[in-house]
């Protein structure tokens, strides 16, 4: 993670595919999604991939599955949503 206060964003680009989208391992892995999504709040300004994590995550795929899975991970994944982002 200090790579990303570094602006090092970059390192997020693994997620992608090479058309930009997220691969489809990420996009299936609700553990994996919630932990890009407690990365969001270590963005700076000029850095839009943790932009883009962030409205991902959230928009696409959190809270459409928040009632989906285990009761203890929809419990993680709603403590998530509520909390603040700094």
């Amino acid at each position: 993670m200090l790579y990303v206060l570094y602006g090092e964003a970059d390192v997020f680009k693994k997620f992608k595919d090479s058309y930009g989208n997220y691969k489809a391992s990420v996009v299936g892995d609700v553990r994996g999604m919630l932990s890009l999504y407690e990365a969001a709040p270590l963005r700076v300004d000029g850095e839009t991939i943790l932009d883009e994590v962030l409205t991902f995550t959230t928009t696409y795929h959190l809270e459409p599955v928040a009632t989906q899975f285990s009761s203890q991970l929809v419990a993680q994944v709603n403590h998530a949503l509520i909390g603040p982002l700094c």
